[in-house]
């Protein structure tokens, strides 16, 4: 997937990898705290039987991840 792909932010090179959770990832425009994620984007769902990885790029710099969701 890396091609040495430069961090967006601090121009160091990226790390490839996978991204996943258990549980839901979710976006929101708010930085407010909330106590459920109704009415939030939900980038990955739930893991029912098995967890799937998504390929990921990772910054150890800047702690930056990017990834697609869909």
């Amino acid at each position: 997937m890396n091609n040495t792909v430069k961090c967006p932010e601090c121009s160091n090179e990226v790390k490839d990898g996978y991204i996943f959770s258990p549980r839901r990832i979710c976006w929101s425009e708010s930085a407010d705290s909330i106590f459920y994620d109704s009415g939030n984007e939900v980038l990955i769902g739930d893991a029912f039987f098995k967890i799937s990885k998504i390929p990921a790029l990772r910054c150890e710099e800047c702690n930056l991840v990017i990834f697609k969701y869909k």
